[in-house]
Protein backbone atom coordinates (compact mmCIF):
# COMPACT_ATOMS: atom_id res chain seq x y z
CA UNK A 1 0.00 0.00 0.00
CA UNK A 2 1.03 3.66 -1.02
CA UNK A 3 -0.10 6.14 1.62
CA UNK A 4 0.40 9.76 0.75
CA UNK A 5 0.25 12.71 3.08
CA UNK A 6 -1.82 15.69 2.26
CA UNK A 7 -2.72 18.81 4.70
CA UNK A 8 -1.51 22.27 5.43
CA UNK A 9 1.84 23.65 5.64
CA UNK A 10 3.49 23.02 9.03
CA UNK A 11 0.77 20.93 10.54
CA UNK A 12 3.06 18.22 10.92
CA UNK A 13 3.41 15.70 8.26
CA UNK A 14 7.11 14.74 8.06
CA UNK A 15 6.98 14.10 11.42
CA UNK A 16 3.90 12.35 11.73
CA UNK A 17 5.56 10.04 8.90
CA UNK A 18 9.01 10.02 10.94
CA UNK A 19 6.94 8.70 13.82
CA UNK A 20 5.18 5.91 11.98
CA UNK A 21 8.43 5.12 10.17
CA UNK A 22 11.67 6.45 11.91
CA UNK A 23 12.45 7.68 8.46
CA UNK A 24 12.72 11.96 8.11
CA UNK A 25 11.49 12.49 4.66
CA UNK A 26 13.09 15.51 4.46
CA UNK A 27 16.46 15.15 2.60
CA UNK A 28 17.49 18.62 1.25
CA UNK A 29 19.84 20.61 3.49
CA UNK A 30 17.75 23.56 2.17
CA UNK A 31 14.24 21.65 3.85
CA UNK A 32 16.41 21.29 7.15
CA UNK A 33 17.47 24.89 7.31
CA UNK A 34 13.89 26.03 6.30
CA UNK A 35 11.92 23.83 8.33
CA UNK A 36 9.59 23.00 5.50
CA UNK A 37 9.38 20.42 2.59
CA UNK A 38 10.18 21.19 -0.78
CA UNK A 39 10.45 17.86 -2.70
CA UNK A 40 8.59 14.12 -2.17
CA UNK A 41 10.48 12.76 0.65
CA UNK A 42 9.81 8.72 0.57
CA UNK A 43 10.12 6.38 3.67
CA UNK A 44 9.05 2.61 4.47
CA UNK A 45 7.70 0.79 7.34
CA UNK A 46 6.03 -2.72 8.14
CA UNK A 47 3.17 -1.54 10.01
CA UNK A 48 2.29 -4.76 11.42
CA UNK A 49 0.75 -7.00 8.56
CA UNK A 50 4.29 -8.15 7.87
CA UNK A 51 4.03 -5.93 4.35
CA UNK A 52 5.89 -3.16 3.42
CA UNK A 53 4.06 0.26 3.22
CA UNK A 54 5.40 3.20 1.38
CA UNK A 55 5.02 6.61 2.21
CA UNK A 56 5.06 9.69 -0.01
CA UNK A 57 5.46 12.75 2.15
CA UNK A 58 4.42 16.29 0.39
CA UNK A 59 5.06 19.58 0.42
CA UNK A 60 2.22 21.75 2.13
CA UNK A 61 2.72 25.08 1.37
CA UNK A 62 0.83 26.51 -1.30
CA UNK A 63 3.89 27.25 -3.65
CA UNK A 64 4.64 23.47 -4.45
CA UNK A 65 1.24 22.13 -4.86
CA UNK A 66 2.45 21.00 -8.25
CA UNK A 67 4.87 18.89 -6.43
CA UNK A 68 2.23 17.84 -4.48
CA UNK A 69 -0.07 16.89 -6.88
CA UNK A 70 2.86 14.64 -8.60
CA UNK A 71 2.89 12.84 -5.15
CA UNK A 72 -0.53 11.79 -4.54
CA UNK A 73 -1.25 10.82 -8.22
CA UNK A 74 -0.80 6.76 -7.36
CA UNK A 75 -1.46 6.20 -3.64
CA UNK A 76 -4.11 3.72 -2.19
CA UNK A 77 -4.69 5.69 0.93
CA UNK A 78 -4.73 9.52 2.43
CA UNK A 79 -3.49 10.45 5.41
CA UNK A 80 -5.01 13.80 5.60
CA UNK A 81 -2.81 15.77 8.52
CA UNK A 82 -5.13 19.09 10.55
CA UNK A 83 -3.41 20.40 13.56
CA UNK A 84 -5.45 20.50 16.20
CA UNK A 85 -4.41 24.15 17.51
CA UNK A 86 -4.82 25.15 13.86
CA UNK A 87 -7.49 23.56 12.41
CA UNK A 88 -8.52 23.71 8.35
CA UNK A 89 -6.45 25.92 6.94
CA UNK A 90 -6.31 26.36 2.81
CA UNK A 91 -4.47 23.95 1.97
CA UNK A 92 -6.13 21.47 3.71
CA UNK A 93 -9.16 22.44 1.37
CA UNK A 94 -7.09 22.63 -1.72
CA UNK A 95 -5.36 19.36 -0.32
CA UNK A 96 -8.38 17.44 -0.24
CA UNK A 97 -10.21 19.12 -3.26
CA UNK A 98 -7.41 17.16 -5.18
CA UNK A 99 -6.90 14.02 -3.38
CA UNK A 100 -11.44 13.65 -4.13
CA UNK A 101 -10.74 14.35 -7.80
CA UNK A 102 -8.36 12.55 -8.25
CA UNK A 103 -10.65 9.87 -6.57
CA UNK A 104 -8.15 8.35 -3.72
CA UNK A 105 -10.22 5.50 -2.23
CA UNK A 106 -9.48 6.14 0.91
CA UNK A 107 -8.59 8.53 3.76
CA UNK A 108 -7.24 8.55 7.38
CA UNK A 109 -7.17 11.90 9.42
CA UNK A 110 -4.58 12.44 11.80
CA UNK A 111 -5.01 15.26 13.82
CA UNK A 112 -1.67 16.29 15.04
CA UNK A 113 -0.57 18.61 17.71
CA UNK A 114 -3.06 17.20 19.98
CA UNK A 115 -1.25 17.22 22.79
CA UNK A 116 -1.16 21.38 22.55
CA UNK A 117 -5.08 21.71 22.94
CA UNK A 118 -7.76 19.86 25.40
CA UNK A 119 -10.32 17.49 25.09
CA UNK A 120 -13.22 20.35 24.02
CA UNK A 121 -10.69 21.98 21.58
CA UNK A 122 -10.34 18.39 19.77
CA UNK A 123 -14.11 17.28 19.95
CA UNK A 124 -15.20 20.66 17.79
CA UNK A 125 -12.00 19.91 15.72
CA UNK A 126 -13.57 16.02 15.18
CA UNK A 127 -16.73 18.11 14.13
CA UNK A 128 -15.50 20.54 11.90
CA UNK A 129 -13.40 17.33 10.19
CA UNK A 130 -16.65 15.53 9.39
CA UNK A 131 -18.54 18.31 8.25
CA UNK A 132 -15.45 18.88 5.91
CA UNK A 133 -15.53 15.71 4.43
CA UNK A 134 -19.43 15.02 4.78
CA UNK A 135 -19.16 15.87 0.73
CA UNK A 136 -16.44 14.11 -0.26
CA UNK A 137 -16.05 10.39 -0.58
CA UNK A 138 -13.92 10.50 2.33
CA UNK A 139 -16.95 11.14 4.71
CA UNK A 140 -16.50 9.11 7.61
CA UNK A 141 -12.94 8.94 7.53
CA UNK A 142 -11.79 7.89 11.03
CA UNK A 143 -9.89 10.71 12.77
CA UNK A 144 -7.57 9.83 15.04
CA UNK A 145 -5.55 13.07 17.11
CA UNK A 146 -1.82 12.41 17.52
CA UNK A 147 1.22 14.20 18.93
CA UNK A 148 4.10 12.88 16.99
CA UNK A 149 6.28 14.40 20.14
CA UNK A 150 5.20 12.45 22.62
CA UNK A 151 3.90 9.21 20.78
CA UNK A 152 -0.08 9.80 21.92
CA UNK A 153 -2.47 7.86 19.48
CA UNK A 154 0.90 6.85 17.10
CA UNK A 155 -0.17 3.12 17.74
CA UNK A 156 -3.57 3.75 17.23
CA UNK A 157 -2.58 5.42 13.97
CA UNK A 158 -0.59 2.49 12.89
CA UNK A 159 -3.50 0.33 13.51
CA UNK A 160 -5.89 2.22 11.58
CA UNK A 161 -3.52 2.18 8.89
CA UNK A 162 -2.65 -1.39 8.80
CA UNK A 163 -6.32 -2.39 9.06
CA UNK A 164 -6.92 -0.50 5.81
CA UNK A 165 -3.86 -1.84 3.87
CA UNK A 166 -5.48 -5.35 4.69
CA UNK A 167 -8.64 -4.07 2.69
CA UNK A 168 -6.46 -2.57 -0.40
CA UNK A 169 -6.84 -4.92 -3.14
CA UNK A 170 -3.93 -5.81 -5.25
CA UNK A 171 -3.14 -4.15 -8.28
CA UNK A 172 -3.96 -5.67 -11.61
CA UNK A 173 -1.27 -7.22 -13.57
CA UNK A 174 -3.65 -7.88 -16.68
CA UNK A 175 -3.57 -5.26 -19.53
CA UNK A 176 -1.76 -2.16 -20.73
CA UNK A 177 1.21 -1.22 -18.49
CA UNK A 178 0.86 2.51 -17.92
CA UNK A 179 3.79 4.33 -16.14
CA UNK A 180 3.22 8.26 -15.07
CA UNK A 181 5.88 10.16 -15.63
CA UNK A 182 6.06 13.42 -13.72
CA UNK A 183 9.53 14.59 -14.74
CA UNK A 184 12.50 14.33 -17.02
CA UNK A 185 15.95 15.07 -17.09
CA UNK A 186 19.01 15.90 -19.64
CA UNK A 187 22.08 14.11 -18.52
CA UNK A 188 25.17 15.78 -20.37
CA UNK A 189 27.15 13.90 -22.93
CA UNK A 190 24.52 11.15 -22.85
CA UNK A 191 21.66 10.92 -25.77
CA UNK A 192 20.46 13.72 -27.02
CA UNK A 193 22.83 16.47 -25.27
Amino acid sequence: MIVGTAGHIDHGKTALVKALTGTDADRLAEEKARGITIELGFAYADLGGGKVTGFVDVPGHERFVHTMLAGVGGIDLALLVIAADDGIMPQTLEHLAILDLLDVSGAIVALTKSDLVGPERIAAREQEIAALLAPTHFAGAPVIAVSSLSGAGIAELRDALAAAEARVAARARAGRFRMAVDRSFVLGGAGLS
